[in-house]
């Protein structure tokens, strides 16, 4: 048995999480260059690693009761800066206070000023709630009562094919985007490729969009006869704003995190630890005979050897939070803990019910905000809850 500091036995593990995206034209673009990784021991400083943490459930959301929200299928979360949390679902931007009590929802849809046809993501800051809005192009500026404020036209996106960009920070005078170039899809077989993740600065005065960095992820891709076809992503960009002013995040399938300065547009801080990698579980019978038809071909996820090391990346405070692949059934999720140094100070396992675990692996289906973690659950009947634990480490 290997030694992930004080652990003993590991469940299966989960399969990749993978989504497909049917796109038509794509292209590529230099990586970034990084500098020395920090190697970190398998086994972290804190003397009590290896614990298990059962969170205290603080409250529930459903859509039970109310015909004012009705959850399909509920992602992006994103905390206020008061405690109160904003998500994306199909057609709809739900604001709820802190004690889980729903303020307002924010889409409408059209072309008109504070209207848009489908939502990118959305950014809560001091101010205002920041809605991105894909078609049209534009940032959409609320307050948290629901008034629409005012909007940003989002320029031209850099790069030889466009993409759809994602707002992620907010630097005060300026927001760092998100945008995956479309992949470039050739031959007559399933292959696999790298693609690349844009990070883009935006004006907040011009709306103007200029290139930061690249980041290479990875993808299984089936061209389609006459053009276009589908693919599974291996790997995506997972980043969150980490100290205000940075960004912590991954791309690779092995165990790599990265610190990345919007303002000096470099990464400043890449590390790692000592990682006993998970093979997934087998695909199940709705993965095999599923996925898409790609001309007259069945495409279905491709089978790997290993499941991605850090499935999600959380942050709070001065810590960052690698959600690993390792998962025991008695003890639960294996999180680990590092500082802004790259230092792999302490791990635990989370106990979280089993409605949640997908979430907490998920990137947009959970959030930590201070000592409370916000957690897309999805019944046995289907039916979706949100749920506010507070996890005390």
């Amino acid at each position: 048995m290997k030694d992930h500091g004080a652990l003993s036995e590991r469940g299966l593990g989960w399969a990749v999480a993978v989504g497909v995206l049917l796109v038509l034209v794509g292209a590529f673009g230099p990586s970034a260059a990084f500098g020395q990784v920090i190697e970190n021991p398998a086994r972290p400083k804190a003397a009590n690693a290896g614990r298990v943490i059962v969170p205290e459930e603080a409250l529930a959301i459903s859509d039970v009761g109310t015909n004012e929200y009705f959850f399909k299928m509920p992602g992006l979360l994103r905390p206020a800066p008061d405690g109160s949390l904003a998500l994306r679902d199909e057609g709809q931007i739900l604001l709820f206070d802190p004690a889980g009590k729903f303020i307002h929802n924010f889409f409408k849809k059209g072309q008109g000023p504070g209207e848009m046809s489908y939502a990118g993501a959305l950014l809560p800051t001091e101010k205002s709630l920041i809605v991105h809005s894909a078609f049209p192009g534009k940032l959409i500026f609320f307050d948290y009562s629901g008034r629409y404020v005012r909007e940003i036209k989002v320029g031209t996106l850099p790069g030889s094919k466009r993409a759809l960009a994602l707002i992620i920070l907010d630097l005060g005078g300026e927001y760092i985007l998100d945008c995956r170039d479309f992949a470039d899809f050739k031959g007559g077989e399933a292959y696999f490729a790298e693609t690349t993740h844009r990070l883009l600065a935006m004006s907040e005065a011009t709306g103007e969009v200029r290139d930061l960095t690249t980041f290479p992820t990875r993808i299984y891709a089936l061209a389609a006869p006459g053009g276009g076809g589908a693919s599974y992503d291996v790997t995506a960009l997972i980043a969150v704003p980490f100290k205000k002013t940075h960004l912590a995040l991954t791309h690779t399938e092995d165990y790599r995190l990265k610190i990345f300065d919007p303002a000096a547009n470099r990464v400043i801080r890449e590390f790692r630890r000592a990682y006993e990698r998970v093979k997934p579980a087998p695909l199940t019978e709705a993965q095999r005979k599923g996925g898409a038809m790609v001309g007259d071909k069945p495409f279905r996820p491709p089978v790997l050897d290993y499941e991605n090391d850090v499935k999600n990346i959380l942050t709070r405070d001065g810590e960052i939070w690698a959600i690993t692949s390792t998962k025991d059934k008695a003890k639960g999720v294996l999180i680990d803990v590092f500082d802004g140094e790259g230092v792999y100070r302490d791990c635990f396992f989370l106990k979280l019910p089993e409605a949640a675990i997908g979430s907490i692996a998920s990137p947009g289906r959970c959030a930590l905000d201070g000592e409370y973690l916000w957690v897309v659950e999805q019944g046995e009947d289907e039916t979706f809850s949100i749920r506010k634990y507070r996890v005390l480490t």
